[in-house]
């Protein structure tokens, strides 16, 4: 049985464990919510109007060890791996030996032409803080950590990293992990039109591309990469080698990316990819110490990784607010359908047809019903087939059934809608002057469903 459903709507965060602001925000927004209700009437009808789903990490995992080790470098999830092949599992990981709060990053490079002035030279390679804990006289050569949640999804994944030690490994096959396992079984039992998953290391918007750098809808994702510009702060995507026209991040589909398979498996319109922060001064000349300047090399300690992803507590609030109106932009655009039935026309005996003049207004500016509208009874069966519905469009439809039963003293239930707008319920009955009696039910109470759906826990042993 097809129960009464709202339009839907969804944001995930934290794929990659070392993320931890996109945590954050994801708390405020639903704490934005239900503070707001009742209070705020744009967000009220945003609610009423919507099934509201946030999954505030999908790498809890990892975001533990971020946590409570502070190591900020960890980037993929805890799917134990033997690096070394000693047959131990992550028994030599990166460290915070001096204790300082921070494991530093070393990077060598060697002074080509030591006697130049200033010298010349290359980099070489580079390690981070750590003690040889399994003494086999090398420094973090099994480090926890094995798979880019966000490179295991099964679009385009044959085309991923296959090397284990890369921060972009795939895993060993599509959703062969947990985490994504469960997101999947998540994702398969509603309809997006349109997602959030939040990322931080740069400030940007990823909209889905197809394999040769084309966005797959161009027309309605300038819409949205127009009104974006409008309301992001100042400067949030002026980053290097973005098209002026756009002024958001281009590039070509990610192999195993969570936004190719919302989009070519999940019919998710516009699932994006938003990147909510980065701090390029924490990656610049001035962040790195330089340690040992000798007649052969020079190495350099940088220990602000965790800046680089993260803000400081104390920016966390400015952050939200600025970025805030990408959030109710985000509810504003799913597409709820204002339905009313104008007339109904009809028997009421089984067997006799039932004609209604039913007047359908897309409440969202950009995106339609994705799918056409559908009239279903109460065992979701299908009774008719209604046009779909446009960005902010207004349509009036005549669908007509026939009745499965009689009336009598009892309601027929029908409802109109699809998985992505949601259900209008009405219910038919037999009115004592008028005929057919049509009653709207199911514009209930506003309801907040906040589903964190993800409770996975590896063992790190």
């Amino acid at each position: 049985m097809n129960t009464v459903q709202k339009a839907k709507t969804l944001i995930v965060a934290q794929h990659h464990g070392r993320e931890q602001i996109t945590v954050e925000l994801a708390l405020r927004f639903i704490l934005w919510l239900l503070n707001g209700y009742g209070v705020d009437a744009a967000l009220t009808e945003y609610v009423d109007t919507q099934e509201i789903y946030v999954i505030p990490t999908l790498n809890p995992d990892a975001l533990e060890i971020v946590v409570n080790d502070g190591n900020h470098w960890l980037r993929k999830n805890l799917r134990p791996f033997d690096n070394d092949g000693d047959g131990k599992l992550g028994e030599d990981d990166v460290e915070d030996v001096d204790g300082d709060g921070w494991i530093s990053n070393y990077l060598v490079y060697e002074k080509d032409y030591p006697t130049e002035v200033p010298a010349i030279f290359d980099y070489d390679w580079e390690y981070w803080e750590g003690i040889d804990n399994d003494n086999d006289s090398f420094y973090n050569e099994d480090e926890v950590g094995l798979v880019d949640l966000n490179r295991n999804y099964p679009t385009f994944w044959d085309f991923g990293n296959t090397d284990v030690i890369t921060q972009e490994y795939r895993g060993s096959a599509p959703f062969s992990e947990p985490e994504t396992q469960a997101f999947r079984d998540f994702a398969q039992q509603h309809k997006f039109a349109m997602a959030y998953s939040l990322h931080s290391g740069t400030n940007a918007t990823f909209f889905v591309q197809d394999t040769s750098f084309h966005w797959v809808r161009p027309t309605l994702y300038y819409q949205i990469a127009s009104d974006y510009r409008n309301i992001l702060p100042s400067g949030f995507n002026q980053i290097g080698g973005y098209p002026a026209d756009y002024n958001l991040r281009i590039e070509s589909a990610t192999a195993g990316g969570w936004g190719e398979w919302m989009y070519y498996e999940q019919g998710c319109t516009v699932p994006i990819t938003f990147e909510v922060y980065t701090n390029e001064s924490a990656n610049t000349e001035d962040a790195y110490v330089i340690i040992v300047n000798n007649s052969t090399h020079i190495i350099r300690e940088w220990e602000s990784i965790y800046g680089y992803f993260n803000p400081v507590t104390e920016y966390i609030q400015t952050l939200w607010l600025e970025l805030l109106p990408a959030f109710e932009y985000f509810l504003e655009m799913t597409p709820r359908v204002d339905v009313e039935i104008t007339n109904i026309s009809g028997g009421v005996s089984a067997g006799d047809t039932v004609t209604l003049t039913a007047s359908m207004h897309c409440l969202s500016p950009r995106l339609g019903s994705v799918e056409s509208m559908t009239v279903i009874d109460n065992e979701s069966m299908v009774l008719d087939s209604i046009t779909s519905l446009g960005a902010d469009q207004t349509l009036i439809d005549y669908p007509s059934f026939i009745l499965s039963e009689d009336l009598g003293n009892a309601y027929y239930i029908i409802m109109i809608g699809n998985n992505y707008t949601g259900y209008t319920q009405f219910l038919l009955s037999v009115g004592s002057s008028m005929g057919l009696d049509l009653i709207l039910i199911g514009i209930g109470i506003g309801v907040v469903l906040i589903a964190v759906v993800v409770f996975v826990y590896m063992k790190r042993r």
